[in-house]
């Protein structure tokens, strides 16, 4: 099948899918029938991120050797995955335009539209298939995680814990295993193999020979790319430590004056309030 005909295939597999949840949310009686176009993306979005985790994270078990097959390789599931990332990313970018709730998030605008390019490049001319199994692939790990963290933020009653209090725990684990995939993979190990990357994209654009394809262009701006994506996960991380030092610093509010507004479950500890106003971090 051709390339562009396969990714186009997905790009209209997804927003069949998306539609199918628009009508699920919307007559479902449930509160998420308040919102149902962000309802389905964040379903489309677990089941797309999902795919990428699991198919990326078993793809990249298999290495690489050399800087050819590393920058120039082909390989049929990296080409898949780039298809079906690529096809995700233009569905997601739509989506960002179309609903208000993904909207407020302007940096994903920004990186949906250069990862779309990237993915195209990739697939299309068989570029960086390697490395794109971990950055579309093997980076979405934290992602699935963070699907549920959004939905909830968004229906706070499913999370309320006097009303689902299982869904409330699910909410809670959410948030642990997101902070901690996310810092994990996108900001400890995203740099390391973002060092190596530039290595061989180095060493391709000074090779003086007809082994290597020319495709300067696309590496240097695929190398500028990859700054300006690197500096973007330290943003996000820094993002979720905020996060991580805000829960850190909460605790159980204990009321001594029954007139006090009891509408806030927690209260925080002074000195964390002082050293940061953290709700403008809020994820």
């Amino acid at each position: 099948m051709n390339k562009d005909v396969r990714a186009l295939c997905f790009f209209v597999g997804i927003f069949a899918a998306h539609g199918l949840f628009v009508l699920f949310a919307k007559y479902s009686g449930s509160s998420v029938s308040k919102d149902p176009g962000f309802a389905a993306h964040q379903a489309c979005y677990l089941i797309c991120m999902a795919y990428c985790a699991i198919y990326g994270g078993w793809l990249w078990a298999n290495r690489a050797d050399s800087i050819k097959d590393r920058v120039y390789g082909y390989q049929e599931g990296a080409t898949v995955l780039t298809q079906f990332n690529c096809a995700f990313q233009v569905y997601d970018l739509i989506s960002s335009l179309m609903y208000q709730t993904l909207l407020k998030n302007r940096d994903r605008v920004g990186h949906h539209v250069v990862a779309m390019i990237l993915a195209f490049w990739a697939y299309h001319d068989s570029l960086f298939l390697y490395y794109s199994i971990f950055f579309f692939g093997v980076s979405e790990i934290s992602s699935v995680f963070l699907t549920f963290v959004d939905f909830f933020k968004d229906f706070p009653t499913l999370r309320n814990p006097k009303i689902n209090p299982k869904l409330a725990q699910l909410n809670e684990l959410s948030r642990i295993m997101f902070a901690a995939l996310f810092l994990s993979i996108r900001v400890v190990y995203w740099p390391y193999v973002s060092m190596q990357f530039w290595g061989d994209s180095i060493d391709a654009l000074v090779a003086k020979t007809s082994a290597y394809p020319v495709f300067q262009f696309e590496i240097v701006m695929t190398m500028l790319a990859n700054i300006g994506l690197t500096l973007l996960q330290f943003y996000w991380g820094y993002k979720v430590l905020l996060q991580v030092h805000k829960k850190i610093c909460m605790s159980p509010r204990v009321s001594l004056d029954s007139k006090r507004d009891n509408s806030q479950e927690y209260g925080a500890i002074p000195a964390c309030n002082k050293a940061v106003d953290l709700e403008k971090h809020d994820l």
